[in-house]
């Protein structure tokens, strides 16, 4: 069951469960009887660009074309990169009036409040939204930016190496010395959430104790897991997704969800405001809320966005212990433990 606390008894604030955004004033929307005119402005338009932090490169690609499945005749250009890479790039293009990117997918949930007050996204509500369970269509009440992926960092080890562990405390048993990995918050937005929580609900002594064991530090999230497949470290924390998609495909890993709460990361999406294929971005923002798309998520071992797609492994998100920040907080947070981490651990 997931805990009382802090954002921990919804994964996203509640909105209602008819037409959450119905109230909202001029917001470019469609009905779904409008996809079809979306549709074949898109294809006039010929090209979405994509950028995004979301999963791992291969679960990108396997979206990227279930979308041109869906929708052919429409190219997709993406950029798979870290969550900060891409703000900064999106955040100068954008001051500079260069129209470079049309979706905008972040693992940093305070990335979109900071955009929205630059003026730089577009309001769009998209037809399909209703699909998702109540507490997923809103994160904002001005329809800016939308739920597009759910990712955890969890204790994911080398089940030939490491018993199975229990609690985050395992990362600083003395055993691990020198078989730890971690990704890097002034590069991830998912590690960044996750050293946040951390010292949220353990206190910046447990980073202090985590580097006596000398980690390896990368910085994509999605490293840890590369570390641990090749066998060069043990032990970390590390995305689910990735980590049960390469233990389905018989690496030696596996994913234990602490009993003192997994971390729960909401990554967000937007369309922005000076996107060079508007309607197109539009097309994308709601092919998220696809059958299609949830599908391709659950074929990386990603969670679907819709309730009515089965999760891999079966998981049900309701039976996960988690722990989720504020987005005010990490807003403040990551800022506060980037500067913290490289003091401490020196990178």
């Amino acid at each position: 069951m997931k805990h009382e606390g802090i954002e921990r008894s919804t994964f996203l604030r509640a909105a209602a469960a008819a037409g959450a955004l119905a109230g909202i004033p001029r917001i470019a929307s469609a009905r779904d009887a409008d996809v079809g005119k979306l549709y074949a402005d898109a294809k006039r338009e010929g090209t979405l660009t994509w950028w995004t932090a979301h999963y791992a490169e291969d679960a990108a690609q396997k979206v990227r074309e279930a979308f041109k499945r869906k929708y052919p005749g429409i190219e997709v250009e993406l950029l798979r990169q870290t969550a900060q890479v891409i703000y900064q790039r999106a955040v100068q293009d954008f001051k500079a009036g260069v129209p470079s990117v049309d979706v905008l997918a972040s693992t940093d949930e305070a990335h979109y409040p900071a955009l929205s007050k630059m003026n730089a996204l577009a309001a769009y509500a998209p037809p399909d939204l209703g699909a998702l369970p109540p507490t997923l269509r809103a994160l904002t009440d001005d329809a800016t930016y939308h739920a597009g992926a759910l990712r955890f960092v969890t204790l994911i080890y080398n089940p030939k190496k490491v018993a199975r562990p229990q609690h985050w405390a395992d990362l600083l048993d003395p055993r691990w010395k020198g078989q730890v990995t971690t990704g890097h918050p002034g590069f991830s937005g998912v590690v960044g959430a996750w050293v946040v929580a951390m010292n949220d609900k353990f206190g910046w002594s447990y980073f202090e104790k985590l580097a006596q064991n000398e980690p390896k530090i990368g910085r994509s999230v999605n490293e840890t897991v590369t570390d641990i497949v090749s066998g060069e470290r043990s032990i970390g924390g590390g995305p689910d997704a990735l980590a049960f998609e390469r233990k389905a495909g018989g690496s030696a890993i596996d994913v234990a969800f602490p009993e003192d709460d997994a971390i729960l990361v909401v990554n967000p999406f937007a369309v922005m405001k000076n996107a060079p294929h508007p309607n197109a971005a539009r097309l994308f923002a709601n092919f998220y809320f696809s059958r299609e798309y949830s599908q391709a998520l659950v074929d990386t071992y990603n969670f679907p966005m819709r309730a009515d797609v089965r999760a891999a492994n079966g998981l049900r998100l309701d039976r996960i212990k988690y722990y989720r920040n504020k987005v005010d907080r990490l807003a403040v947070g990551i800022p506060e433990v980037v500067a913290k981490w490289r003091q401490t651990f020196g990178v």
